[in-house]
Formats: structure tokens, C-alpha cells, sequence
């Protein structure tokens, strides 16, 4: 498979500056978009990303699924992550970025192109897991 580069893009929340709320969960945000993974943790939350947005894509099969997603702002396609995990998944995967991103910012980041990294991040930290990674694709 030749390279293809990856669509990410900054997140602009629709529902920004809504007052408190949206402060709280700024403040959260922020913090947790800090935080650092251990290699085995962050196999983990990827893992766990990919079953909430296979998920998502699933519910998009049916009328209600498609609007209960759109209610939650969910979309089958691309899938939210914080700059500071897709930084670790290129550094940890030993992949280039072909962006620069920025920690504390979210990322809205193509399915596959997230699947991609997490099986580059598991073919480096846990060989024996690829073995499966077709059930999570």
C-alpha cells in the first residue's frame, strides 16, 4: 500500500462559549489533552476509541441510529481525539506527522486513518496482537 496522507483537522466545537459549561469542560479538556500515556495505557485508549466509533458507524445503519448520532454530534466518519494522543500515537508508532499539532487542541481524525496508526502503534508495542486487529476493523 503506497502512502497516502492523512486528513486531520482541528476541531471547532459548534456549541462553544456557552457559558459555564463550557468553561468546566474547557478546563477538563485542556487537562486531559496534557496527559501522557504510558505505551500500554495508550493501546488501551485507542483500542477503546475504536469500539465507541465502531459503534457510532454501526448505529449509522438505521434511521434512528443516524439520528441519534447527529443528536450526539457523532459522525460515522471521522473520530475526536486529543492533539496530545495523536502526538503519542505518531511518536510511539515511530510514524511522521504530516501536520503540526498542537496538545491541548482536539483533532477530528478519518476512521481508517486512526485504525492505521493503531495497528502501526501495535505492530511496534504488542507484535502479538496483530493478529487480530481484523476484529477491530
Amino acid at each position: 500500500m503506497g502512502y497516502r496522507e492523512m486528513n486531520i483537522k482541528k476541531y471547532s466545537d459548534p456549541h462553544k462559549n456557552s457559558g459555564f459549561r463550557d468553561a468546566i469542560t474547557h478546563g477538563v479538556t485542556k487537562f486531559l489533552s496534557t496527559a501522557t500515556y504510558s505505551p500500554e495505557n495508550l493501546i488501551i485508549a485507542t483500542e477503546e476509541k475504536l469500539k465507541v466509533m465502531r459503534g457510532i458507524i454501526d448505529r449509522d445503519r438505521t434511521f434512528w441510529g443516524r439520528l441519534k448520532n447527529k443528536f450526539n454530534g457523532e459522525k460515522p466518519d471521522r473520530i475526536l481525539v486529543d492533539g496530545g494522543m495523536l502526538i503519542q500515537l505518531f511518536e510511539v508508532s515511530k510514524q511522521t506527522c504530516p501536520y503540526t499539532l498542537t496538545p491541548n487542541h482536539q483533532y477530528t481524525i478519518p476512521y481508517s486513518d486512526f485504525f492505521e496508526l493503531y495497528r502501526k502503534l501495535s505492530l511496534v508495542l504488542a507484535p502479538e496482537k496483530t493478529v487480530r486487529l481484523d476484529d477491530l476493523g
